[in-house]
């Protein structure tokens, strides 16, 4: 095999600077089985670097590429480039999203897995029918030849056999899934030929799928086992039920897949999420009234069900008192729609006031200590678990419209791992309250995870190999550290290679935007001047990227007021897709407008300005995320892991200066491309480490990029922006 073998899968005539080298070190690495972190800056080809290696190696080794973001854009540009492979080497491609946005029924999982047993039973009653049919004709034909009256005998039995069939499938044809009954009926053929002709987006499956009566979910999952490449989202390889369902469908072992994960400096976070769990006080009032409403069923007799439900009704009164206890004056007021925490137990000391009441209040009442409440919520469980099974057969033979899930076992399995968990470092008890649709205020647990290497770290040991990409991936010792990666590694690193004279970054020199002097009016005028130069002089589109959305309502009325041309407010409750193509066609059309946004928003990373898209990115203040108590927890978790001091670091000031990265690679996106990026902060001078020694983040760029830093004052940035630009159109 020739090492360049895998340039068979790369579609362009030519590669960038350092794409060659990084798929040739791609390539020998998943041969290696090690995981590859590989940091490229934004626009120089990461996602081909990585595919084309990757998809060679597949096809050698017989295992699965899946390539998953989370940043619906990434996604987009998987399929475009998927296409782009296609045309010069067949390969076999799967779009893979969830089932709630590809299920015609729009079913739940639960509903919905109770509807395919049905229909697989259909199916099967169906062709048992027609066993049956034949065994009867085969009889009436010996009888016809024999005269033989056991053959009439054995023709009335399958009769009956017969009836109680179609009877039974009578029954089930209205509680069974018709689409999924079409895929299972059909010959698929036809499908996989027009599927696998090119490579085909989730909204081309459904489509294909309502015309000819079908489930396109269904669809997909036969021929997930085809696939070469199959592209998906994080949640598909953090949650460990799918990413195991997946394997399933794919009929593959862990250790078949080569996983690729784009934006991964954003896997930490994903993680988080799927780790995280809750219990709201009405699922607790659920629980009580279904134990109270199954409590003579005679399967339960000989069980302390009155126990239980003094424990779960210990846990509902401690959540009441606590959150209205906590509350300030005029505090519950203020409470929406929205969850709002209210703080348990201390980021930083722990000790959860919550599980401490919980505990003395069950002992108090006689239900002994944390292993006697243990024994009863193990019991709980099991009385749930068997309602669940009874209630999916209700379902099933059409006895209930729904299908109910217990309570009571979503309440013992939370309970009991809240008890053991809650004041640890790895969680972080909270308890948020919000307003039903009756206006009324109610509570929620949540058991927050701080350091999600429960999820990650099978993860990663797992599959084959693993290549996690991100323009802003660095340092690589945290990202091992905290995703738990233990097995060898391969690092690539590739700075810019751009034409640098295509591109200017301006630190300018204006106070740092601390919140106690970011209103001073010197400070405010200092930073309203550079940004109005900054747009007046740029010679297209510009995008701001503000510290929170208030900041950019805030600065949107000045800037209105100020200038003449579209400005576009991304806010929450407007389309960011939409404002975002109307910033784009104006640039596209040879005018100028303005986009404001937020560093922590969606439009920070995964999104192309491209050329005439945007010629200047701002990005206004540091922009570190609300400190809030979760974060507090996280930085905590850190120090108490890792060693004391990195908590900061890792929870907030690196994650910080990835926003700010990616914010600042939305501009210069190829060799031809130009623009400029001004960082509107003290904090971000070269010499800022001199000027404010504690509070400078100059220093935690990477080496490479610091170079490119030009410090100017205020008054001077304009100036700047002329030169830049003069310069490029005499290049032109």
């Amino acid at each position: 095999m020739r090492g360049s073998d895998y340039l068979k899968y790369f579609p362009k005539s030519s590669c960038y600077p350092n794409q060659e080298d990084a798929m040739k070190r791609i390539h020998s690495a998943i041969f290696n089985q090690e995981v590859i972190l590989f940091e490229g800056a934004c626009g120089t080809g990461k996602t081909l670097s990585a595919l084309a290696p990757a998809l060679q190696a597949g096809e050698v080794l017989d295992k699965t590429v899946f390539i998953a973001t989370n940043v619906h854009q990434q996604m987009v540009q998987f399929i475009d480039e998927a296409r782009q492979i296609k045309q010069i080497h067949d390969i076999k491609v799967v779009v893979f999203k969830g089932k709630k946005s590809m299920c015609p029924l729009q079913l739940g999982y639960d509903e919905c897995e109770a509807k395919r047993e049905n229909t697989f039973e259909l199916i099967d009653i169906e062709n048992d029918t027609k066993l049956k049919r034949a065994e009867m004709k085969a009889a009436m034909d010996n009888y016809k030849k024999s005269s033989d009256a056991v053959y009439v005998e054995l023709r009335d039995q399958l009769d009956v056999e017969l009836k109680k069939l179609q009877d039974r499938a009578h029954a089930l044809r209205d509680r069974c899934c018709n689409e999924l009954y079409e895929v299972l009926r059909l010959d698929n053929e036809k499908f996989n030929e027009w599927l696998f002709e090119t490579v085909r987006d989730p909204d081309e499956v459904n489509q294909y799928a309502y015309e000819n009566g079908m489930c396109g979910y269904e669809l997909l999952k036969k021929e997930l086992k085809s696939a070469d490449l199959v592209i998906g989202n994080f949640h598909h390889l953090l949650d460990g039920d799918i990413f195991a369902t997946m394997l399933r469908w794919l009929e593959k072992e862990a250790d078949d897949i080569i996983i690729i994960l784009d934006e991964a400096h954003n896997i930490e976070s994903a993680a988080r999420s799927h780790s995280s769990i809750t219990l709201t006080e009405h699922t607790i009032e659920r629980a009580l009234s279904e134990l109270e409403a199954n409590s003579m069923d005679e399967a339960f007799q000989g069980l302390d069900i009155e126990d239980i439900d003094g424990v779960i009704s210990i846990l509902l009164d401690v959540l009441k008192e606590t959150y209205n206890s906590r509350f300030r004056f005029g505090e519950k007021e203020r409470v929406g729609e929205n969850w709002y925490d209210i703080r348990i137990s201390d980021p930083f000391d722990r000790g959860d006031i919550v599980k401490a009441r919980f505990l003395r209040n069950a002992k108090e009442a006689g239900y002994g200590e944390k292993k006697d409440i243990q024994r009863l919520l193990g019991m709980a469980s099991d009385i749930g678990a068997a309602l669940d099974e009874k209630y999916r057969e209700q379902y099933k033979e059409g006895k209930s419209g729904i299908l109910k899930r217990s309570h009571i076992w979503h309440v013992a399995e939370f309970l009991s791992f809240y008890i053991e968990h809650s004041d640890g470092q790895e969680h972080y008890p909270i308890l948020n309250v919000r307003r039903d649709n009756r206006n009324e205020v109610y509570g929620r647990l949540e058991l927050f995870t701080c350091i999600p290497q429960n999820v990650t770290a099978p993860l990663f040991r797992s599959v084959h190999s693993a290549i996690l990409m991100s323009a802003t991936l660095k340092p690589f010792d945290m990202i091992k550290t905290t995703l738990g990666i233990e097995r060898d590694t391969c690092e690539l690193s590739y700075g810019l290679t751009f034409p640098p004279e295509r591109r200017l970054t301006i630190a300018a020199a204006v106070q740092p935007q601390f919140a106690r002097s970011r209103d001073e009016p010197g400070n405010l005028e200092d930073v309203f001047g550079v940004m109005k130069d900054s747009i007046e002089n740029s010679p297209g589109n510009v995008v701001v990227f503000f510290q929170s959305s208030f900041e950019a309502r805030r600065y949107c009325k000045l800037l209105e007021e100020a200038l003449d041309i579209p400005i576009f407010l991304d806010e929450v409750g407007v389309s960011a897709q939409e404002v975002r193509q109307e910033f784009f066609r104006v640039g596209e059309q040879g005018g100028k407008a303005v986009l404001l946004t937020y560093l922590w928003g969606t439009l920070s990373e995964g999104v192309d300005f491209r050329d005439s898209r945007c010629r200047v990115a701002i990005i206004l203040g540091v922009g570190y995320p609300a400190l809030t108590d979760r974060m507090h927890a996280v930085e905590s978790a850190y120090d108490h892991e890792f060693g004391f001091g990195m908590g900061w670091e890792y929870a907030v000031q690196i994650p910080t200066i990835r926003k700010i990265r990616q914010a600042m690679g939305r501009v210069v996106r190829s060799p031809t491309d130009y623009g400029v990026r001004v960082l509107l902060d003290g904090r971000f001078l070269t010499d800022s480490q001199r000027r404010w020694p504690k509070y400078s983040v100059f220093g935690f760029f990477p080496e490479e990029e610091k170079p490119e830093f030009v410090d100017v004052e205020p008054a001077k940035v304009k100036y700047s922006l002329l030169n830049f630009f003069q310069d490029i159109e005499d290049l032109q």
